[in-house]
């Protein structure tokens, strides 16, 4: 049972993740909001997977759908090479924070309007991460003059960008949060067999 209950969840990974990299993938090309700066709207799932999973699910599935970020930032859509990669690490940062805060202050249990502060707060340590990389180590992996313009003007703008989409999108998984099938299929992925079993038999009786 235990190992129906860990495949579960590795699919659930699985399929956060690639929900992220597929909503950055149709959101990114599309809304260019500057040069070198793009809508990103792939931390939604990993939100979602913080505030059901825990805070290391959530930095996992950030992990994983940043991937394409990472990939976009790097080679395709901007120039910092695989420093791109340090989208991974934000958004895994994102998400471990946003699920710690949940479960140690049983967020869920308060209110889903609760999610909201805790996805905005918990953006904190990636935007601490956005600063190092533009401010300290874009230097270590772009020339000098595009290095120089990212640390004092990009950065700022990113920031910027960023600390919208994560509002936005603290609204929208708050709005999950509180959806009752949304929650039913989140726990046939996350809820232990044993207490489903446990649901299922007190049901029937």
């Amino acid at each position: 049972m235990e190992g129906v209950a860990l495949a579960k969840r590795v699919a659930f990974i699985a399929l956060m993740g690639a929900l992220g990299n597929a909503l950055a993938f149709l959101t990114l090309p599309v809304f260019p909001l500057a040069q070198h700066v793009y809508l990103d709207l792939s931390s939604l799932p990993v939100l979602v997977a913080a505030v059901f999973g825990g805070a290391y699910m959530g930095a996992a599935v950030g992990l994983i759908a940043g991937l394409t970020p990472s990939i976009w930032f790097g080679f395709i859509g901007g120039t910092l090479g695989l420093l791109g990669f340090s989208a991974s690490v934000g958004k895994a940062l994102h998400g471990f924070t946003v699920g710690l805060l949940v479960k140690r202050l049983k967020l869920l249990d308060k209110g889903t309007w609760t999610i909201i502060p805790a996805v905005i707060l918990g953006f904190v340590p990636e935007a601490l991460w956005i600063m190092v990389v533009f401010q300290w180590l874009v230097f270590f992996f772009v020339p000098a003059p595009v290095a120089e313009f990212m640390s004092t003007v990009l950065v700022w703008s990113i920031l910027s960008k960023a600390t919208f989409e994560v509002v936005l999108m603290a609204f929208f998984t708050s709005a999950l949060s509180g959806h009752g099938g949304f929650k039913a299929i989140m726990e046939s992925y996350l809820t232990p067999v044993r207490v489903l079993q446990t649901r299922q038999i007190s049901g029937k009786s």
